[in-house]
């Protein structure tokens, strides 16, 4: 009863405040809802407010019968409503998975299509990229004088980094060491910068850590290099520490003594080690008693080397009259010349003996010379000969031949001996070339029990690059790579350094940088033809295994005559492996 003379008397109040203007009224059910707004006070109420069954049956004007009447047909019209709204809510969903659909079938057909653009795009894939002509190289200036003592030398000037580097090449090596009394010349040059007349190892080596440079001393066959390099700004001191190792080496008693045991140490430990077995026993047979023949000195000649004997070999072969000196960097142009009179200056000149060399080995017949390495999983091959010098007509169209054969991993020997048929991780070929002729070979490590396998097919392959032409596409793949290989070298300081100084040293023609690239353009498949039937000695193969005897013998012998060495160099036999066969001892 309360609630309905309430309801009447809001409705009173809202009706009275139409003749006065704006009224907005919110009328609120019991569960607190909102039921209408009325804005414009101007018009009259709408009837359906009056007889709202939202009014929770205060209506006074209507009967309780109509009011119930009144309601369940506001609730039908609901319901029917509900269901329109359901309908089109259910025909827009349909409308909405249909068209997303239809954009999924879309984006599918753009993406096939795009994949079929893709594809047709990138068919380029098939084929590899052409590659462009190579590139001439062109000479920097370099600028030659001699000193009063012989001392020939070449400036050449590359402000490019605030850096110095500089290459002594004297044509001195282990060839001059006296057959009795091998390992002079090694020793010798790694002894310069253990301490001179006025500072010890570690004060040169402090040194050269400060100017933020090297100091390095080799001697190989042929020629003994020793380089230097260091920031610019460090020049003068650089060019000092260098004429004091070079000039006042003082060869240290307790230096050389530890020299001595670390070397022989050094070749205990290599005794071990099939690679070094392997090349000194092919060196023994392919050179014999020729210096190029000595892999290293046995441990009783190094014992044997002394301070004066180093003394006496500095004196006889570091001089400079067929020595060649390389300066090249941030020079100081004006400066140079002096300092390098300073340095090297009051050198003296000397008077080189040529010894007579022994003749390299001469083999025929193919022979198989084996290390026995009992237990040995493995067998280390070489297989070669005598090769060429550096100086020889046919050096180009032989590194292409090398090159095509089994210089890198896309060669012939490669592609056999461990793409197809799986006996090594890599199979290689080299042909190194000095001043005299040195030697031409093929190797891997195979498996043991693809031993004589392995043979059969480096033999293969060895006469088919004799037997029959090579195709275009190896040769210009070869050249692309030696060519491309040749010239990044040069690219660095000390790169550029050596291959100058190799220049002079080898006695090459001047232009040698400069043509180096057109010449090995220029060789064809007939030139690699008769360098690999001048080179390959097909029917005087040396093969040389390191490996176990009792498993690898037998197989070889189908190549050739075999005579076996135990890990010593000592001849020896399958009988009785760890006694000479005789009282001859391998020559060193």
């Amino acid at each position: 009863m309360r609630r309905e003379t309430k309801m009447n008397s809001i409705y009173e109040s809202i009706k009275a405040a139409t003749t006065t203007g704006v009224v907005a009224v919110m009328f609120m059910t019991t569960t607190g809802g909102s039921i209408a707004f009325a804005e414009d006070a101007k018009k009259p109420m709408p009837p359906a407010l009056k007889d709202s069954p939202e009014a929770g049956g205060c209506m006074p004007d209507v009967s309780k019968a109509e009011a119930l009447q009144n309601a369940a047909k506001s609730k039908a019209t609901k319901s029917e409503a509900a269901k329109s709204a359901a309908s089109q809510s259910a025909a827009s969903q349909s409308a909405t998975a249909s068209q997303t659909a239809t954009s999924k079938e879309a984006a599918s057909a753009k993406r096939s299509q795009k994949k079929l653009l893709a594809a047709a795009d990138e068919s380029w894939r098939a084929k590899p990229p052409t590659l462009p002509a190579p590139k001439e190289f062109k000479m920097p200036e370099v600028r030659t004088y001699k000193l009063d003592n012989g001392l020939k030398v070449q400036l050449v000037v590359d402000h490019r980094f605030p850096y110095i580097t500089t290459f002594l090449g004297m044509k001195t090596g282990t060839i001059a060491d006296d057959p009795e009394s091998l390992g002079v010349a090694d020793m010798t040059a790694d002894m310069l910068k253990e301490g001179t007349k006025t500072l010890k190892s570690k004060q040169i080596a402090e040194e050269v850590d400060f100017i933020g440079g090297s100091l390095n001393a080799v001697s190989d066959y042929d020629f003994t290099i020793v380089s230097s390099s260091a920031l610019s700004n460090y020049t003068d001191r650089m060019f000092s520490i260098l004429h004091d190792v070079l000039f006042n080496p003082s060869f240290p008693e307790d230096e050389l003594k530890l020299k001595k045991t670390n070397w022989i140490q050094e070749l205990t430990m290599k005794r071990s080690n099939p690679d070094y077995l392997l090349e000194e026993r092919f060196r023994k047979v392919v050179f014999g008693k020729h210096p190029y023949g000595v892999v290293s000195p046995t441990p009783a000649m190094i014992e044997k080397i002394t301070q004066a004997d180093l003394q006496k070999f500095h004196k006889a072969n570091y001089i400079p009259n067929d020595s060649t000196l390389i300066v090249l960097g941030d020079i100081d142009e004006k400066k140079i010349d002096e300092q390098i009179k300073a340095t090297f200056g009051s050198w003296e000149k000397g008077e080189r003996k040529a010894g007579e060399l022994a003749e390299a080995a001469v083999n025929k017949e193919r022979r198989v010379y084996v290390v026995d390495r009992p237990g040995s999983v493995q067998t280390a091959l070489m297989i070669g000969n005598l090769g060429i010098k550096k100086k020889d007509p046919d050096y180009f169209a032989t590194r292409v031949m090398n090159q095509i054969l089994g210089g890198s991993a896309h060669s012939r020997l490669f592609l056999n001996i461990r793409e197809q048929k799986g006996y090594t991780y890599g199979a290689y070929s080299s042909m190194p070339a000095r001043i005299h002729p040195d030697a031409f070979s093929a190797g891997a490590s195979v498996r043991t029990e693809v031993t004589a396998p392995a043979v059969k097919e480096f033999l293969f392959e060895l006469d088919r690059i004799r037997d029959s032409a090579v195709t275009k596409e190896e040769i210009d793949d070869a050249k692309a790579y030696l060519v491309g290989q040749y010239q990044l070298g040069l690219e660095t300081q000390a790169g550029f350094a050596q291959r100058l100084l190799e220049v002079d040293l080898f006695d090459m023609p001047a232009d040698y940088l400069e043509t180096f690239t057109k010449k090995i353009m220029a060789v064809e498949a007939a030139d690699i033809q008769r360098a690999a039937n001048r080179v390959i000695q097909s029917k005087d193969l040396v093969i040389t295994a390191v490996g176990d005897a009792s498993k690898i013998k037998s197989g070889l012998e189908t190549y050739g005559k075999v005579e076996l060495y135990d890990a010593n160099g000592e001849l020896t036999t399958m009988a009785n492996p760890t006694k000479p066969a005789d009282t001859k001892t391998i020559e060193q």
